[in-house]
């Protein structure tokens, strides 16, 4: 669609009226508790550094050159040659400014695809906000002003006579399109994408010039700045308002608020070259006939669309693989039309032994890809290539009956979806039990025609399954992929590779915050199932006062576009609430018009899923299993401190110890108080850094294990998963993630990581049953499960074990520990479950009789003697083994790569065990991986609580 100045004009005029009416909401609405801040925080309440902030030089400015990058879908990316300015610099108009000859030497050379503060840290103008209190020199204007961006290029030779069609793949909040003095078009919201018709006026034997107006959000909003004395303060505030956008940017109590809000042209620029006749968002839908895998039918969907004058006979070919199918196709001029390949036309469709898509831990995360083309007289008009996997998704649900019965479905939206409208009704819905509502059946439906539940142990909770089988969801929540959307594939790879190896199978995009298709293409690759939320936060404390048509186009665009990745299992409205009643039924009836195989979550707490929280430190783990461990849980979290090299890498010396202002500005609140107390109690108080943090790192570990493990405990006994809030951090933090910004693995990871084992075996803290979680569809025999009472210098002071087996998909008990009547201050309880060949889980707990209250004999012991050796050593992957010759136990043994000639860790690495016990006698082979093949000026190093290891030099 081609729009006009006055059109731009009329928007400016709707925008000041919007504002104007905003601002009367405001001030006519009662004041909660997170809508923001109406005016700066005293000064005297913002946090402070010991130590000046150091301010970037500018970069030069080098003469851009734009480079034209081939990419899928015959589809060209335009990078390299961007400039960036703000309009208030800018005394020109689009039409000016997107000439050849417009001059720039003032503007800046731009961060594309990125966010306007992306480009200014880049070039130097301010530093990076991530490192100490530096966001707070950035100034808060930029979210307040319009920019502009510019690049010049060429046409490829082979771009005459061919449909041109300029894309933006995503930008914030508002642009305009101007290309070569003409106005092209206008986007609105982060998520949607723009994609014009510029044939007409993009030049093929000439320079082009492509400028894109970047207009901010009408509600920016005023960020809290967290520190000791102002606190917390408010999750986010009025730019919930503005609907699709990242309304965590405002500021919230994890992350700071961020100065541009995230705007600019934050996903790449495209350029594409067609014939008349093109193709527009495909879906694959891919049916199995459960619980047989022995085919699948596949079902292809597409529209094509005739931009030509003149009617088109144009044959469409769809190929998987080494299938391929057509279809002729005859459209009228401007016509745009769905066409579908199925089985039933085409029985090639149906594959036989189809390899299929599991979430992690459940089998292998096998793709396909479909190459689908339009051709004209031979000639290819349009080809799009469109990855998928082999899955089909279906749920347990509680839902309500006419006659106000509770009934527990299988709900499988590709079956029950027969109607084209929604047969879930999450307006009506009734309370289950005390905490849980479950929605009502649709009027229409006729109960008698679903499928009843087999399984009734988890009513009325939500139970996910993937190919018919129940899934047991872990993993954690994204609030934002990265504060500056620096979101390539190399930046975020890291962070599902951490998720993998962690054991996670979910993970849930907080607010749509992390909607990219890097994102949802490394969650289908590495197993993680997506509970999508769109784009409203907490019912009832943020402001939900949005434009459902502006909301309405951007969450349609995202499901078309991202439909086909076989990861994403939920879509959801909000976070903590329900949808405004109207926004709540477009959606609805968009996922079923839209998608249709996918469940409709209608919210993320209350509704077929247990309350949030609690998000503070618990001092008594075991409160997890009686108080909290429950149903579906969609945030449960806790403090996590990181390492200390890891608070060395983003706060100044001065700042670093003791506790100062800058660890109050990354996140060091809720909870804290509680946290700090147990540390000095269990450990006694931290003498420096890093004595504090290696105290640290066993709390951060017993109290990860706890949540997952509380959960394991019920395993499909009222209970069907737990994410934990948060698992990846946005920015540095000392709260609720699992791993740092910088991608080392610390006490939280490797407590979640033994919690989440496939295979695991445990002691509940609240019973002292020891169970078997068995989260695989293999079933095991004959193992052995062990639990050995040690006493701090190892000896042994009972045992008991006994045969098992371990059920697939299934919790299994063994047996309830019997602890001897009289026990050491301190001792450990080692369990060990064996097959004939190996140990496949062992887990420790360390404990105190009743009359001790700390774990102070740690603090008491000498150093061990820990030798390391290589054991063998393959490209990136090293096997190696620890020893304990000494006579003193090692305790909390960790491990890094580092650099031998900057004293750096190598992150990201990846080790199969931390945080264990090494007793005088004993040893382990550890596992560890990195992202390159590189071994030179690489050491092995390691500590444990009470000594530090000789470092083992890898070498090929």
């Amino acid at each position: 669609m081609i729009y006009n100045i006055s059109k731009f004009k009329f928007r400016s005029c709707l925008t000041i009226l919007f504002f104007l009416n905003t601002m009367f909401f405001l001030n006519a609405q009662p004041r909660r508790e997170y809508n923001g801040l109406l005016q700066k925080q005293e000064e005297s309440s913002l946090p402070k550094s010991t130590v000046s902030i150091v301010m970037p030089v500018q970069k030069a400015r080098v003469e851009p050159v734009t480079k034209l990058i081939k990419d899928k879908d015959n589809e060209l990316i335009i990078t390299g040659g961007w400039l960036l300015q703000s309009a208030n610099k800018v005394n020109a108009s689009g039409g000016t400014i997107s000439q050849p000859q417009f001059s720039c030497e003032t503007w800046y050379n731009a961060t594309v695809p990125g966010t306007v503060l992306s480009t200014l840290v880049d070039q130097g103008v301010y530093p990076e906000p991530d490192f100490g209190l530096n966001n707070l020199v950035i100034p808060d204007t930029l979210c307040r002003m319009d920019w502009w961006y510019k690049t010049n290029f060429s046409s490829p030779e082979k771009s005459q006579h061919k449909k041109a069609w300029l894309i933006l793949n995503g930008i914030n909040y508002r642009a305009e399109v101007w290309l070569n003095g003409v106005s092209v078009g206008f986007i609105e919201g982060a998520f949607k994408r723009g994609e014009f018709d510029v044939t007409n006026w993009i030049h093929r034997d000439k320079m082009n010039s492509l400028a894109i107006h970047i207009l901010p959000p009408f509600n920016p909003g005023i960020p809290h700045e967290q520190s000791p004395t102002a606190g917390i303060g408010p999750n986010g505030g009025v730019l919930c308002m503005d609907g699709p956008t990242f309304i965590a940017s405002e500021g919230w109590d994890w992350m700071p608020g961020i100065r541009d809000r995230n705007i600019g042209v934050w996903q790449d620029v495209r350029l594409k070259f067609t014939d008349d006749v093109i193709l527009k968002d495909p879906q694959v839908i891919t049916d199995l006939p459960l619980p047989d895998y022995s085919y699948a039918d596949i079902s292809v969907h597409v529209d094509i669309y005739n931009s030509d004058i003149w009617p088109k006979e144009v044959r469409v070919f769809a190929k998987i693989e080494e299938i391929e199918v057509s279809q002729l196709v005859k459209l009228e001029p401007g016509e745009l039309r769905e066409i579908e390949f199925s089985p039933k036309q085409f029985p090639e469709l149906k594959l036989n032994n189809p390899r299929l898509w599991w979430p992690n831990g459940y089998g292998k995360q096998e793709l396909y890809n479909l190459e689908l083309r339009v051709e004209n007289d031979t000639q290819v008009s349009d080809r799009k290539m469109v990855r998928f996997g082999i899955r089909e998704l279906s749920y347990d649900l509680s839902v309500n009956t006419k006659d106000q019965k509770q009934l527990r479905i299988d709900y499988n939206p590709i079956r029950d979806l027969t109607e084209n409208k929604p047969i879930i009704n999450n307006i009506n819905r009734k309370e289950a039990i005390k905490g849980t509502l479950i929605p009502a059946l649709s009027d229409w439906v006729d109960e008698s025609q679903l499928v009843t539940s087999r399984d009734t142990s988890t009513a009325p909770y939500l139970v996910i399954k993937v190919n018919g089988q129940p899934i047991f969801c872990r993993g954690g929540n994204w609030g934002m992929d990265d504060m500056m959307k620096r979101v390539s594939r190399e930046q975020l790879e890291p962070a599902f590779q951490i998720h993998q190896q962690s054991n996670y199978n979910m993970i849930r995009n907080w607010t749509g915050e992390s909607t990219e298709e890097v994102f949802y293409e490394l969650c289908d690759e590495y197993g993680m199932l997506v509970w999508n939320d769109f784009w409203l936060s907490t019912q009832g404390a943020n402001i939900d006062k949005v434009d459902q048509k502006l909301f309405m186009d951007n969450a349609t665009d995202v499901v078309k576009r991202f439909r086909n990745h076989p990861s994403i299992a939920i879509w959801c409205p909000r976070n903590e609430g329900y949808a405004p009643v109207n926004l709540e039924k477009a959606l609805a009836q968009m996922l079923v018009e839209e998608d249709g195989t996918r469940h409709y979550q209608g919210n993320s707490r209350y509704l077929s899923t247990r309350t949030s929280g609690p998000w503070h430190y618990m001092k008594n783990p075991a409160e997890y299993y009686t108080q909290r461990a429950d149903g579906f849980s969609t945030e449960l979290g806790t403090m996590s401190v990181p390492t200390a090299a890891t608070i060395r890498s983003f706060m100044p010396l001065k700042d670093q110890w003791p506790i100062s202002d800058t660890w109050y500005y990354h996140d060091f609140h809720k909870g804290s108080p509680e946290y700090l107390e147990d540390i000095n109690e269990k450990y006694g108080e931290g003498t420096s850094l890093d004595d504090f943090c290696k105290k640290a790192q066993l709390v951060n570990y017993d109290s990860h294990r706890a949540m997952f493990e509380s959960w394991n405990s019920k395993m499909w006994n009222k209970a069907s998963g737990v994410l934990l809030w948060m698992t990846h951090p946005a920015w540095p933090s000392m709260i609720w993630t699992t791993y740092s910004s910088d991608f080392e693995t610390y006490g939280s990871y490797f407590g979640a990581k033994k919690a989440c084992e496939p295979i695991h075996i445990q002691m509940n803290l609240h019973d002292k049953k020891v169970v078997v979680i068995n989260t695989t569809l293999i079933a095991y025999e004959a193992l052995n499960a062990s639990l050995e009472i040690i006493d701090i210098n190892g000896k042994k002071i009972s045992r008991k074990n006994v045969e098992v087996n371990a059920v697939a998909n299934q919790l299994t008990e063994c047996f309830t520990a019997e602890l001897p009547s009289t026990l050491p201050s301190v001792y450990l309880v080692r369990l060990t479950l064996k097959d004939k060949k190996q140990i496949l889980s062992e887990n420790e707990y360390w404990r105190r009789n009743e009359n001790n209250t700390s774990f102070s004999e740690f603090n008491k012991l000498g150093n061990s003697e820990l030798v390391m050796k290589t054991i063998r050593l393959d490209g990136n992957k090293l096997k190696f083994e620890i020893t304990n010759k000494g006579k003193t136990p090692a305790i909390g043994l960790k491990f890094n790569l580092r650099n031998t000639d900057t004293g750096k860790f190598f992150l990201p690495a990846f080790f199969s065990e931390g945080y264990f016990t090494l007793f005088p006698g004993e040893k382990k082979t550890i596992d560890v991986a990195w992202n390159t093949s590189e071994v030179n000026n690489i050491e092995l190093a390691g500590e444990a609580y009470n000594t530090t290891i000789k470092s083992l030099p890898i070498r090929k």
